[in-house]
């Protein structure tokens, strides 16, 4: 499609050669003698850019431009002006003009301050068009539930929101930690800003402490250059700290001090930087268990647990489950171009009935898998995943029947069910650590010291016992 283009000058020579020049580098083109006309032609035609001459009878440039704003924001204008008017054309950008040319200009000149003026204006609607996707993806309308659970939770965002309070997110992996912290930045004063997310997990000391600090160029073997911290990008937004709890002790003292003085340094820097931050963290464990058990600093946690958000898991919510299903349905059926539109009740009957070991995380999954799988418009029970089928759901309770049995290896039985589960989490993620150690709510060290023990590796496990 053409951009439009609205030429206003009342020199007719100029307004025609700049006329038939823009149509020949294929713009569609309207030109007028005054800006009264400009200002009637606006309200009525949508134009990209306007080129117009700050002198002009009846009304001059810099009211026709205040009008251009008022009846099309997103219109890109440049200015022409006199050679001893170049005070004219400046205060004419500081109400919101694009650039400008003085006269006498070649065309050519012209051509490329227009081009570029309908790039920025591109580059404008794209950042509007993101911010739109960012804002539905952390709206409320995401966040889905009707429980007492999630009733709490939407009170505490619609409380804090505006405030700048710490915030503690605690919940299982799954559970929509992320969205709950983006629901709070996105709809707090501080939406403009930045919103910087940092998983803090299997990250070592020195990673750590550059990401969110920075460092200096020559600081260590491999920083040949300065680089921002995290905490330097997320300078009067908000940033979202996951995992909080796997921070080692040496550095949460640095990070308390973030959060009591606003200020640090960056890794080899000197230069004490200032900023100004909104902090949400998010942990799937207990906190203050880990303080008693010296893993986690006391005064960090007092700093942190000023608001404290607990998302329930999907076990505790099943209520939810019918609208969540609803909402990816929706979702994936328009990613994949599907004709799917509902469950029956037998499927919905399934998933109501699982335990939800990867919360809405492993929801979504099970539906987008479903959706794929699915052949009609409503999804069937042969549709999920084959572990939901067979009514694979694990809740950490094995039933065992010890009526016949006189004595029992207890530590040999209990090393053989962790090999078991062990193998059950592996073949269920196709060796997936991280989906593993949500699965199976360990931490991911733990998981790979397991693996080590067992020596389960994809080559290492039984025919047998493959699935």
């Amino acid at each position: 499609m053409k951009n439009k283009i609205l030429i206003v000058d009342d020199e007719k020579l100029m307004r025609v050669s700049l006329e038939d020049k823009l149509i020949k580098e294929g713009y569609a083109v309207s030109s007028l003698s005054n800006a009264v006309e400009g200002v009637k032609l606006l309200q009525s035609t949508n134009f990209d850019a306007v080129i117009t001459d700050l002198r002009l009878p009846k009304m001059d440039g810099i009211d026709f431009l205040k009008e251009i704003k008022k009846a099309s924001p997103e219109t890109v204008v440049v200015i022409m002006t006199a050679y001893g008017s170049i005070e004219n054309a400046v205060m004419a950008m500081k109400e919101g003009a694009y650039d400008y040319v003085t006269k006498p200009f070649s065309l050519e000149e012209l051509i490329i301050k227009l081009q570029k003026a309908l790039k920025h204006k591109d580059i404008i609607a794209e950042n509007i068009v993101l911010k739109q996707r960012v804002l539905s993806q952390y709206g409320y309308d995401n966040m889905i539930g009707k429980g007492e659970g999630m009733k709490r939770v939407f009170d505490i965002i619609s409380t804090v929101s505006n405030r700048d309070t710490t915030i503690l997110i605690h919940g299982e992996s799954g559970t929509g930690k992320e969205l709950t912290a983006g629901a709070i930045h996105y709809n707090s004063n501080r939406r403009d800003g930045s919103f910087v997310k940092l998983s803090c997990a299997a990250l070592n000391k020195e990673i750590l402490e550059s990401e969110l600090f920075g460092h200096e160029k020559g600081s260590f073997t491999g920083a040949i250059k300065t680089r921002r911290g995290r905490f330097e990008l997320a300078d009067g937004g908000t940033i979202f700290l996951d995992d909080v709890d796997d921070i080692p002790l040496e550095m949460q003292v640095k990070l308390l001090r973030v959060l009591q003085e606003r200020e640090f340094e960056r890794v080899g820097g000197e230069e004490t930087i200032s900023i100004n931050v909104r902090v949400i963290c998010a942990t799937k464990k207990d906190l203050k268990k880990l303080v008693q058990e010296g893993g986690f600093r006391e005064d960090l946690y007092y700093r942190l647990h000023v608001v404290t958000i607990n998302l329930p898991p999907l076990r505790e919510r099943k209520e939810d489950i019918p609208q969540l299903v609803n909402h990816f349905i929706k979702k994936y059926a328009a990613h994949q171009q599907s004709v799917v539109n509902s469950l029956s009740q037998e499927t919905l009957n399934i998933l109501i009935q699982y335990n939800w070991p990867g919360n809405i995380r492993e929801l979504e999954n099970v539906i987008e898998h479903a959706v794929a799988f699915c052949t009609s418009d409503v999804i069937i029970p042969k549709n999920l995943p084959g572990n939901l089928i067979e009514g694979e759901t694990p809740s950490g309770i094995f039933p065992m029947e010890l009526s016949t049995i006189d004595s029992i290896d207890l530590q040999e039985t209990l090393s053989e069910a962790e090999r078991k589960l062990l193998l059950w989490a592996y073949q269920k993620t196709n060796g997936n650590q991280v989906r593993m150690s949500e699965i199976l709510r360990i931490p991911r060290t733990t998981l790979q010291n397991k693996l080590v023990k067992y020596n389960i590796t994809k080559t290492n496990i039984p025919a047998a016992e493959q699935t």
